[in-house]
């Protein structure tokens, strides 16, 4: 076995898979100081930590060895998001010129629905697919929302999860936008279900990415703790994503129902209180969230914090008024 071999391919596949040498250390449960002895050749690692680093790299062992002919199907593929999301974008956007176009000729157009429309389009659905092509290719994940630097990843799946991801919000924000643009173009006179749509692609666009993470969690996390955490984390954040979409219905269903107009006090009490609602089931679930980061699945059982049942409860109280004002 060449030695200096072994030392050059330690650090070139840890560095291939964006990973510190602290990381690496954590993973195997030895000291930094010993990965760093490893890769500048003065010492090697035993048998058990070189199969865990073949593992951890995704190579074979013979490979890190420098005993193949170069990197063997194990190592991982290349993962980069096609172009049909923006096949989506380009149909989103002739959608909102249509209803400029078409609205405007037969003075029908709402400033509301092109801002929904707009949002849908450039916000979210460019937004993000930019945002995870550039995490994908840089291998830069530290910006996505729910990935967090002291937690082990694999990398490839991740980078699978994104692409899976991206797709569906670029198909779920077109179906939507296109809908928004042929019942407000042909002005079927039904603003009510404006409000449903877009509280349904509220609902739609949260669980997809629920249910897409917790498909891949398996395949996303190394430690067994993390996964627990993972799986310990979606329904909390399935209700959370509920209690809002409940808000936002209920003020939808309370403005048609009652003809309330913007900027009246009626409106604004309502609005007052889906704020305050929202606000604390928000503080609820960052409260659980940060409960469950802590939460050592060895060691404990999981319960559930009273400060979050206590800001669930004064959310349903907050609509409930809502209902009765």
């Amino acid at each position: 076995m060449n030695e200096i071999q072994l030392a050059e391919n330690l650090m070139y596949y840890r560095k291939k898979k964006g990973l510190s040498q602290e990381k690496v250390s954590e993973y195997l449960e030895v000291s930094r100081q010993a990965v760093t002895k490893w890769e500048s050749n003065t010492s090697r690692p035993n048998s058990e930590n070189l199969i865990k680093l073949a593992q951890l790299f995704e190579v074979d062992v013979d490979t890190l060895l420098g005993n193949g002919d170069g990197e063997k199907s194990s190592t991982p593929e290349e993962v980069s998001i096609g172009k049909m999301p923006w096949v989506f974008i380009g149909i989103s956007v002739l959608c909102i010129l249509a209803y400029l176009i078409h609205s405007s000729l037969t003075d029908i157009f709402s400033i509301g629905i092109f801002i929904c429309m707009f949002i849908q389009c450039i916000p979210i659905q460019l937004f993000l697919h930019i945002y995870f092509s550039n995490a994908i290719k840089n291998n830069s994940f530290h910006g996505i929302a729910g990935l967090d630097n002291r937690i082990e990843y694999n990398l490839c799946e991740v980078k699978k999860l994104l692409v899976q991801i991206d797709l569906h919000i670029g198909i779920l924000s077109t179906v939507y936008i296109f809908l928004l643009c042929v019942i407000n173009g042909v002005n079927l006179k039904m603003q009510w279900f404006n409000g449903v749509l877009i509280v349904v692609y509220i609902l739609n666009f949260i669980t997809s990415i629920e249910m897409n993470n917790y498909k891949m969690i398996d395949k996303i996390y190394r430690r067994e703790d993390d996964k627990k955490r993972a799986k310990r984390s979606i329904p909390v954040t399935a209700i959370y994503a509920l209690i809002l979409c409940m808000g936002i219905g209920i003020t939808g269903i309370i403005f048609e129902a009652k003809g309330f107009e913007n900027n009246t006090l009626p409106a604004i009490k309502i609005c007052g209180l889906l704020i305050l609602g929202i606000m604390s089931a928000t503080t609820g679930f960052l409260f659980e969230n940060h409960k469950i980061k802590k939460w050592n699945p060895a060691n404990t059982d999981y319960k559930t914090s009273k400060a979050s049942i206590i800001s669930l409860f004064i959310c349903v109280i907050m609509y409930v008024l809502m209902c009765v004002v």
